[in-house]
């Protein structure tokens, strides 16, 4: 098990929400999903009893318009029969001749072929002639009767009645007419509704069936059902209706069962829930006298619902486990790489660097989502950067203290010992240039003596030490006693600006332009003034050594501390030309190194100062004869070794230079030497003038003896790529170059 995933090892305790953040990422996921389930389940529950209720109305008026034609079926049967019955020639005579024994016999065999439960026939003026159950009784008026008097009409009307409360009939009313006459008489047939009726309707509806009257009074009563129990049928007749007085109210349509959604209704009969739905039975003259109600029991409706509900659960359950299933794999999935990234940065804590950046490295190229993984290359880099930072701090501690240089080499006339002693690194002897070149220069004079510490600069900077002497003057490490901080104090040689208002403009533009430049990996430029006739500038303070020092110290570097300097490096010449400002004089004196490791680049801007043609600064001192790097007299001053060859022509510099110095740097740091060596001036500058073109730059050794690190190809080939001598070769930015070391591991 590799390190990535034992510190990305998760286990159900790892995911309790107290925790760690996997166990909140699981269970919020886990709440939402369950949320979403149960409100589906909801939502889909809902949605099937709707559907069953709306099934089981649909069901329920169905039934009852299926008995409402089966009624107007048996109505229209015992109709077509009677219709039949007063066709007759005899029947018609017999009528027609008002004997009432005679009739009576009529009426009696007419309910018997009709089936019906008794017949009475009226005359032309609707006065009762005879009643096949009721033999006595006659002239009675009934022409007022809506069935009766309909039928006179010349109309077959139908209708339902009511006898003593609780007798509910069907009645049909027929015309006794001779064709191309009025009607003479009327035959009304009338069929009792009984329980045989409510059996035949319920064997049709598969439903159950209730028929009741209306008294006078509203009152309902039980006339016929299919139920085993007439007092179970009754809880589900409708109730009375009242007008709130004494008086009788005569039912609406609105107060009974209709065929309409408004009807339906529940009821408990027997111990069980029924769906009830009704209609209302009326007269011919549409005078209510009772209705039906069809009863369903709700059970199957019910348990048709349960499974379904039973179903919804079930697949709500297996979505459940599903769903916990993905988001506890979610949860690790998120917080494998985090808790990978925690393990890192607590290795990083511990100052175990290089395994801090594997195991972040690890995991980001297992990371779930792009997110996750610019997190983790942004350790990562971060990571790098801080190993990378701890190996130049220990290179700054190895070097020590008593050659610490801050800001700028504490004394140039060092460097003919440093670079005597890399030569002896490399294992063959080199020639100074200095005193051959700067034999060539005129004079500098220095300022007219060093500060002593506890001097006021500018009535504000204490002078506490000297910390190093240049070409353009000398830099003290000073007290701001306005901010209460250190600072780095250059005071300027007075022969660069004297008298000369232009050199003094142009060195304000350029620090205006410097200033512009805000970055970690530069030194900072506060400010610019005259004191006393002393020019000087106000800089950050870098408690470290300057590499010039650290080679002078330890000769060749290994190549991962190489590429670190590089790294920061070029972020430091990115951001100064994206300002659109140049160095112009990148060397190793100019390069301090912090104690935490930080590079900082120095001296932007007052480089330069010696580079103007014509000015007093144009040639060294003979008393920096071995103070310094060899220099170039003329229209062009410099450090040659670092130059580009374009300069040494008297070309500007731009950001190609810039790349090119910084490359022989690197080269340096990395072999202990420039690539170009002569034993005469004019040997050297042909060596590096008169280079051809399609002659590469000696190569930087891949492969060295003894405890030397073995430098990478790849620093390599940017290096060589830097110091190409034709600027096109060069690559185009400072941006570039970081690129291509960010893919040196």
């Amino acid at each position: 098990m590799t390190d990535t995933e034992r510190a990305a090892r998760l286990t159900a305790r790892d995911l309790w929400p107290a925790r760690s953040m996997a166990g909140r990422v699981f269970l919020s996921t886990a709440a939402i999903v369950c949320a979403v389930l149960v409100a589906a389940l909801v939502v889909a529950s809902y949605s099937a009893r709707r559907a069953t209720r709306e099934a089981e109305r649909r069901g329920l008026e169905q039934a009852a318009d299926l008995t409402a034609q089966l009624l107007a079926g048996r109505g229209r049967s015992l109709a077509g029969g009677a219709r039949v019955f007063v066709q007759g020639p005899s029947f018609r005579s017999l009528v027609a001749q008002r004997r009432h024994d005679d009739i009576l016999d009529q009426a009696i065999e007419a309910a018997a072929q009709l089936e019906a439960d008794w017949v009475f026939i009226t005359d032309e003026h609707g006065v009762l002639l005879a009643k096949s159950d009721e033999p006595g009784v006659e002239g009675v008026a009934m022409g007022a009767i809506p069935l009766v008097e309909g039928a006179l009409e010349g109309r077959t009307t139908f209708g339902y009645g009511i006898s003593r409360d609780t007798l509910l009939f069907q009645t049909v009313a027929v015309p006794i007419v001779v064709p191309g006459f009025a009607p003479f008489g009327v035959l009304v047939a009338t069929k009792l509704v009984d329980r045989q009726m409510a059996l035949d309707v319920r064997a049709a509806t598969a439903a159950e069936i209730i028929f009741y009257s209306l008294d006078t009074r509203g009152k309902s009563h039980l006339v016929a059902t299919s139920l085993d129990s007439a007092s179970d049928a009754s809880t589900a007749i409708p109730a009375a209706a009242t007008t709130g007085t004494d008086a009788p109210a005569q039912p609406n349509e609105d107060t009974l069962l209709t065929a309409t959604p408004r009807a339906a209704r529940t009821a408990v009969i027997a111990g069980a829930s029924y769906a009830l739905q009704g209609a209302a039975l009326t007269t011919a003259g549409g005078e209510i006298v009772g209705g039906f109600v069809v009863a369903r029991p709700e059970s199957a409706t019910s348990a048709q619902l349960a499974g379904i509900r039973r179903s919804l659960v079930l697949a709500g359950l297996f979505g459940l486990l599903l769903a916990l299933g993905a988001a506890w794999s979610s949860a690790a999935r998120v917080t494998r790489p985090a808790r990978a990234l925690a393990a890192a940065a607590a290795r990083a804590l511990d100052g175990e660097y290089d395994d801090a950046a594997r195991v972040a490295e690890e995991a980001t190229t297992r990371a779930p989502s792009a997110e996750v993984k610019a997190l983790g290359a942004a350790l990562t880099a971060f990571l790098r950067e801080l190993r990378e930072k701890q190996a130049l701090g220990a290179l700054v501690e190895r070097v020590g203290t008593n050659e610490v240089s801050p800001n700028e080499s504490r004394a140039d006339a060092g460097d003919e010992r440093v670079r005597a002693g890399r030569a002896r690194t490399m294992g063959r002897p080199r020639t100074s240039l200095a005193p051959q070149l700067t034999a060539l220069a005129g004079s500098l004079t220095l300022p007219a003596g060093v500060q002593a510490p506890g001097a006021l600069i500018a009535d504000r900077y204490e002078i506490q030490d000297v910390v190093g002497v240049g070409g353009t003057g000398i830099v003290y490490r000073a007290l701001d006693r306005t901010l209460d901080e250190a600072i780095a104090i250059k005071v300027l040689r007075p022969e660069l600006l004297a008298d000369d208002p232009r050199a003094r403009e142009e060195l304000k533009q350029e620090l205006r332009l410097t200033r512009r430049v805000s970055h970690r990996n530069i030194v900072r430029t506060h400010d610019f003034g005259v004191s006393r006739g002393m020019p000087y500038l106000t800089m950050e303070y870098v408690e470290g050594t300057s590499l010039a020092a650290v080679l002078a110290r330890r000769g060749p570097l290994p190549s991962s501390v190489v590429l670190a300097l590089a790294k920061q490096l070029m972020r430091a010449l990115d951001a100064a030309h994206e300002q659109g400002v140049m160095h112009g004089d990148v060397k190793p004196a100019n390069l301090l190194l912090a104690t935490d490791g930080l590079l900082k680049v120095t001296d932007f801007g007052v480089a330069s100062l010696i580079r103007r043609p014509g000015s007093a600064a144009t040639v060294e001192t003979a008393a920096e004869e071995s103070a310094g790097p060899p220099r170039l007299a003329g229209a062009v001053v410099g450090t040659p070794e670092y130059m580009a060859p374009e300069l040494l022509i008297g070309g500007q510099p731009d950001v190609s230079s810039d790349l090119y110095a910084a490359g022989m740097v690197l080269h340096e740091c990395l072999t202990g030497s420039t690539p170009f060596q002569g034993d005469t001036p004019r040997g050297f500058l042909a060596q590096k003038l008169d280079t051809p073109r399609e002659t590469p730059i000696p190569a930087i050794p891949t492969a060295r003896t003894g405890p030397r690190p073995t430098p990478r190809r790849t620093l390599s080939a940017v290096i060589a790529a830097m110091i190409a001598p034709e600027p096109a070769d060069r690559p185009e930015s400072a941006a570039s170059v970081s690129a291509l070391l960010s893919r040196i591991t």
